[in-house]
């Protein structure tokens, strides 16, 4: 790809340094990251639609210093076809977000050094409400993927006896996020459940689950994060790339897949997540049509 102009959802979005190497160890650029991008759109965007979004830009991609930076106000010069929404701030009075609604939104945020697709838990209109509730495996220490895909086998079992559907996914490095598609329901409601599963699991797994919050006070063990399901806070959305080594994709998973100990999520990639997709199709197809009512536990 070495245009300087793509059109996209009847609109034209100018491009600009393609060639530049974001994933030197891969031999990745821009152009690269924006290809995977585009094909990649209609598997994000159910994820990421109508939610405030919060821009990491990585300008180097992992070459150079590799520092990334923040920024949720719309940029100045964003394209009036860009979608958005102004929400009250307690610190700013005001913020006027983005939101990434079509694949030109997408290609305007990757020209951008926007590497990595964050989502929010809840979208509009009720942003106190979210479709979505999710439990985030975290390595801590030397735990790791091993670990994380013990728990989340085990969160799949306890799931599964409530009649709950769950899909697992890499989070992109060590981790795993088990996603459960639900009702609309407010924060608290969908805190109260998880926080209730994690103690199940903490507790029947004490040398390799934690709820504690404190990094310091993990050790080596695998926090178990429920709380971070809230309105404003963000988590890698399905399909998204990570700014790590190997561009890995924070990937969609069969339940199957975590029972063995072949699968290496580092290995799921920009450069081979499309065969993937052509072999299982978009393991979260319909999501959103399982509109689940969260049990009192």
């Amino acid at each position: 790809m070495d245009a300087q102009a793509i059109e996209l959802s009847g609109v034209t979005v100018p491009l600009k340094n393609l060639d530049k190497i974001y994933f030197p160890e891969a031999e990745l650029s821009k152009a690269d990251v924006l290809d995977y991008y585009i094909f990649a759109a209609p598997y994000i965007l159910p994820h990421i639609k109508d939610k405030p979004f919060t821009m990491i830009h990585f300008p180097h991609g992992m070459g150079g210093d590799g520092k990334s930076f923040y920024q949720k106000q719309r940029p100045g010069g964003a394209p009036e076809w860009l979608d958005g929404v102004t929400l009250q701030s307690e610190r700013r009075g005001h913020i006027d977000w983005c939101l990434v609604n079509d694949a030109a939104s997408i290609a305007y945020m990757v020209n951008r050094g926007v590497l990595e697709m964050h989502t929010w838990f809840s979208r509009l209109p009720d942003l106190g409400k979210a479709d979505v509730a999710v439990v985030d495996l975290d390595p801590s220490g030397v735990s790791g993927f091993r670990e994380a895909r013990i728990l989340a086998r085990a969160f799949h079992s306890l799931l599964d006896e409530l009649k709950i559907k769950s899909f697992p996914k890499t989070s992109g490095g060590r981790g795993i996020h088990i996603y459960i598609p639900i009702a609309l329901t407010p924060f608290d409601k969908i805190q109260e459940f998880l926080l209730s599963l994690c103690r199940v699991i903490a507790d029947a797994y004490p040398e390799i689950a934690t709820m504690e919050r404190f990094i310091e006070k993990r050790g080596n063990r695998v926090y178990l994060d429920a709380v971070q399901n809230n309105s404003g806070k963000t988590i890698a959305a399905p399909y998204s790339m990570r700014v790590r080594k190997g561009a890995p994709v924070s990937a969609p998973l069969l339940w199957e897949e975590l029972n063995g100990t072949s699968l290496s999520p580092a290995d799921i990639n920009i450069t081979n997540i499309k065969s993937r997709i052509s072999r299982y199709g978009d393991l979260m197809e319909g999501f959103y049509s399982y509109k689940q009512i969260l049990p009192k536990l």
